[in-house]
């Protein structure tokens, strides 16, 4: 890759912002979209009737309604925390 290829891909423009991204958030990014597609793919298993933009809207739903799920399974949380603690000390 270029160095002007690699100033474009490094660069991410949001609707309130542009702002720089770095390699490890491009490859969060990435995986957080492979992820959310999953969902989607999912959902449309379970009605497949469900056009593509509706399962997309079902998944935001999803995730909407995550955190008040989260807070109410104390479990998960202290699961999550416990993830996060082994993502931070895998820091490089």
């Amino acid at each position: 890759m270029s160095r002007e290829e690699e100033i474009k891909a490094a660069i991410v423009v949001f609707p309130e912002a542009i702002v720089y991204a770095s390699p490890e958030l491009n490859r969060a990014t990435e995986l957080a979209r492979q992820r959310l597609n999953q969902l989607v793919d999912y959902i449309q298993t379970l009605d497949s009737e469900l056009e593509r933009h509706e399962a997309i809207i079902m998944a935001a739903a999803i995730l909407d309604g995550l955190p008040a799920f989260l807070e109410g399974n104390p479990d998960i949380v202290t699961g999550i925390k416990s993830e996060c603690q082994v993502i931070r000390a895998n820091r490089q």
